[in-house]
């Protein structure tokens, strides 16, 4: 059993049987994380079959670990490259603090240092990564961008049955593809970089884990990811603040540039993510992403209907009216519901 595995490799690295060891829930991957705990010290030990993911999280570790970037040390990895043994950075996501305190005055400072911690990581990076090293994909170009518009099409629009005319749509698909592809600044692009990845320890530190989907791409993406996450609901005045605090990191050509990337990395992010929810909620009914569902669809549409460029993209603005109508929330209550029975 992968359990056990998981058990007699960390014992056999510590030399010691365990005083804990147990198995923590997953989210959205196959990864299964557990926690052993010898000696009074906690541990991390990943099982993950997918070697070409792992190898990209041992590589970006790695580089991490040398630029002193704060992210968890690889300790152990198995003869098969499929268990690892990673350090323990604390207890809580950044996610869970923000689910219990609300934007207090310490979850507003943790947020400004995760976006001062993300600049820094951008700015030690640059030129320093191997992108043939990358998981999936080394930039975030026609393959993927093409990808996360099906993965809305596919998860979202198809799986709710929401009519759109087919030719239209994929027209424009491939007009935003020619868009986002080109922007720039580009560098590190974590991809997944959301509250529940971002650990806090007792001493406040920030530290990024789940970044083996990395690849080269816009700078802004990221900060687009963590700051409009549906999950932790920002306001609109302190998503300003943050963006704003953020450019300020950065001389004033680079910072009007990064500005100028903002919104259709919004509008892609947006459409990606709401996929995720559909694929991971209404197709694999995963609590976590049922739940995110409405205040997906509600950045989508607010987003749709205040960027003036949305013109240009008239099917898939249609779109995203119907997906907000009644009918259609009905129908996504009426799914929940079913699997509730």
């Amino acid at each position: 059993m992968t359990d056990q595995k998981a058990k007699d490799f960390f014992e056999k690295y510590t030399g010691k049987a365990a005083q804990e060891f147990f198995t923590l829930a997953q989210s959205g991957s196959a990864r299964v994380n557990y926690v052993g705990e010898s000696s009074g010290v906690k541990y991390i030990i990943t099982f993950n079959e997918n070697i070409r993911e792992n190898e990209s999280f041992y590589y970006f570790s790695d580089l991490f670990s040398e630029l002193k970037v704060n992210a968890p040390k690889v300790l152990k990895i198995s003869e098969d490259r499929s268990l690892y043994i990673q350090e323990f950075l604390g207890k809580q996501t950044l996610s869970e603090v923000i689910e219990k305190e609300g934007l207090t005055e310490r979850v507003k400072t943790l947020v400004k240092k995760t976006l001062q911690q993300l600049a820094e990581v951008q700015i030690k990076t640059e030129n320093k990564i191997d992108y043939s090293k990358t998981f999936e994909y080394e930039n975030y170009n026609d393959l993927p961008i093409t990808s996360d518009l099906f993965y809305f099409k596919s998860f979202i629009a198809d799986v709710l049955e929401i009519s759109y005319h087919k030719s239209s749509l994929l027209l424009e698909f491939k007009k935003l593809v020619s868009k986002i592809e080109n922007l720039d600044p580009t560098g590190i692009m974590m991809r997944d970089f959301q509250a529940r990845n971002i650990m806090v320890n007792h001493q406040d530190e920030i530290f990024f884990i789940d970044y083996q989907s990395a690849m080269k791409g816009p700078l802004i993406y990221d900060v687009i990811s963590f700051l409009f996450q549906a999950k932790a609901n920002f306001p609109t005045d302190f998503k300003n603040e943050m963006q704003d605090y953020y450019f300020s990191l950065w001389n004033d050509e680079k910072a009007t540039q990064l500005r100028n990337t903002v919104k259709p990395i919004q509008l892609i992010r947006f459409l990606q993510v709401l996929g995720a929810y559909g694929f991971r909620g209404l197709i694999q009914r995963k609590q976590h992403f049922i739940s995110s569902i409405d205040k997906g669809i509600e950045n989508l549409y607010q987003f749709s209907n205040s960027w003036e460029e949305m013109d240009e993209y008239p099917e898939l603005k249609n779109l995203i009216e119907k997906l907000n109508s009644v009918e259609i929330k009905q129908k996504i209550g009426m799914i929940i519901r079913m699997d509730k029975k």
